[in-house]
């Protein structure tokens, strides 16, 4: 197996930038349900399409501008447009769609797509056997036909209009003279000149058959939703940036601490690189739905989001860091009051006799088991002839392992350290933040130097999560083909600082000198 500290390091970071990613791109996940990133998106090809990409403003970079905000908006795009709304208040369009506030399909298949342009330039009030004539026309016309759809109430019994569908609206307002929806199917409306020149050419390329026409539709829509696919992998990029950024700050996930730890703490560099190595196939299901872009459900991203932020609570416990407010002066200011000191008095005493008590039970061990070495060197294989006396000193062995392991388990004590510990770190916040923003951790240095370290996670954050999976992939295998670290070492180092093996309370020491071993 090929290891040395630099590698390690390096797991480490390209591991804690995995996990952030996922947790991000899970957000976002949640985020682009909510607001119906895709289904935005989509409107924005289509609108692109069919109306001559005049998707918003005439100014410079609004077009940019709005299509990011009208991600987390409820603007109805299709105001003012002649062909799209048409477009979107086909049945086969519109019942694509979920019956919610936004009411448009999030994905079109190219079929669905070339069905409903055919369905505009043939219109609904032609024989079939006039089918292409219309076409032909319509196409070197640059018109579509109305739809005979539900627009307006006629009489009592007609059902009523779908007024809160975003396309119904616009059409009920651009034809508030109707008096019958039947005769909108007679009515016609001009195509914009550049769409309307594009499908010239089509038709023209196709030699005036239509399954070939179909199929050059389909083609079109194929290649506006490729680009479609780049323009929502950017919008989300920005989006992952800013979530990735509050993911930082909010966890405390500062890369210049990070790297400080793990270069200098060689028990957290190891286990973090056990927590990569034994995290690496529980992550890869997640990550090979992100490579594949499929969404989905809420309850699947719930459980996922669950347990890669298990993931990152374990690796900040290692690291020392975690979210910022656990260590904020205000916690400290409201922790230590006179009743927590108190409290941490009496569970001194407390904790003291516990200590003494597992010193006795320690004690009694070691006696018990040297007399029970001690028979067996005497006797031999005679021994045998004590075994009563022999299984006696083996059921005050059992007797006294499990009082020490009840001991060492006991709330007295881990209350105890955690009291201590927030006493030992709100001393080095106390004295660490003076003149100093940002300073949550005794690996970091503060002011600019952590808000850089938490700009670069967010910029790692945007590079997505299957990227870092296939580089930890690839280092894990220069370090040993997936070698699991041996428990061996970190146990054996997590046994000697132990509270069993000292005899008076144990507290615990943060270390306040970045150059140095640092505790978390």
């Amino acid at each position: 197996m090929f290891s040395n500290t630099a590698l390690d390091v390096f797991i480490g970071l390209v591991f804690i930038f995995l996990l952030y990613s996922l947790l991000a791109t899970i957000m976002q996940e949640i985020i682009a349900t909510r607001f119906a990133f895709r289904a935005k998106v989509l409107e924005k090809a289509i609108l692109r399409m069919l109306e001559d990409g005049k998707t918003s403003t005439k100014m410079q970079y609004g077009d940019r501008l709005q299509g990011v905000l009208h991600l987390f908006g409820m603007w109805n795009l299709l105001k003012k447009k002649t062909i799209a709304p048409w477009f979107y208040a086909h049945p086969l369009i519109k019942y694509l769609a979920e019956d919610n506030y936004y009411s448009k399909p999030a994905y079109l298949k190219p079929e669905n797509f070339s069905k409903v342009m055919i369905d505009l330039l043939k219109g609904f009030g032609f024989p079939e056997s006039q089918m292409l004539q219309v076409i032909h026309q319509s196409i070197m016309e640059g018109t579509i036909y109305k739809l005979p759809i539900n627009l307006i109430k006629e009489n009592e019994t007609s059902p009523e209009p779908d007024k809160a569908n975003p396309a119904i609206k616009v059409l009920r307002e651009q034809n508030e003279d109707i008096h019958s929806n039947e005769l909108l199917q007679f009515e016609k409306v001009k195509i914009n000149r550049n769409t309307s020149l594009f499908l010239k050419s089509l038709w023209q390329e196709s030699g005036a058959d239509l399954d070939t026409f179909k199929i050059k539709l389909e083609k079109w829509f194929d290649d506006t939703m490729a680009r479609a696919t780049g323009w929502y992998k950017r919008y989300t990029r920005i989006i992952l940036f800013f979530i990735g950024f509050v993911v930082a700050v909010v966890f405390n996930v500062d890369v210049i601490a990070i790297q400080r730890v793990l270069s200098n703490d060689k028990n957290a560099r190891e286990q973090l690189v056990k927590l990569a190595i034994e995290s690496q196939d529980k992550l890869a299901p997640e990550v090979e739905r992100q490579r594949r872009g499929e969404s989905a459900s809420d309850s699947i991203l719930q459980s996922t989001y669950s347990a890669v932020a298990e993931d990152a609570t374990q690796a900040n416990t290692v690291l020392g860091l975690g979210r910022v407010w656990i260590d904020s002066c205000k916690i400290c200011k409201d922790s230590l009051t006179s009743a927590f000191n108190t409290k941490a008095e009496g569970l001194k005493s407390e904790v003291a006799a516990i200590y003494r008590r597992m010193d006795t039970v320690q004690n009694n061990l070691k006696q018990h088991q040297s007399e029970l070495d001690s028979i067996k060197i005497r006797f031999g294989d005679k021994a045998d002839s004590l075994a009563i006396k022999i299984s006696a000193f083996k059921a005050l062995l059992l007797i006294d392992s499990s009082e020490l392991i009840r001991l060492k388990q006991s709330p007295q004590i881990k209350e105890y350290q955690r009291m201590n510990q927030l006493q030992e770190r709100c001393a080095f916040i106390k004295s660490a933040r003076k003149g100093k923003y940002f300073v949550y951790a005794p690996n970091q240095s503060g002011d600019w130097e952590t808000f850089i370290g938490w700009l670069l996670t967010a910029l790692a954050v945007t590079l997505g999560a299957p990227f870092w999976f296939d580089l930890l992939s690839k280092l894990i295998k220069i370090r040993g083909s997936g070698t699991k670290i041996d428990d061996s070492d970190i146990s054996d180092s997590t046994t000697t600082n132990a509270p069993a093996q000292t005899t008076t309370p144990v507290s615990v020491n943060v270390n306040i000198n970045p150059g140095e071993e640092a505790v978390g």
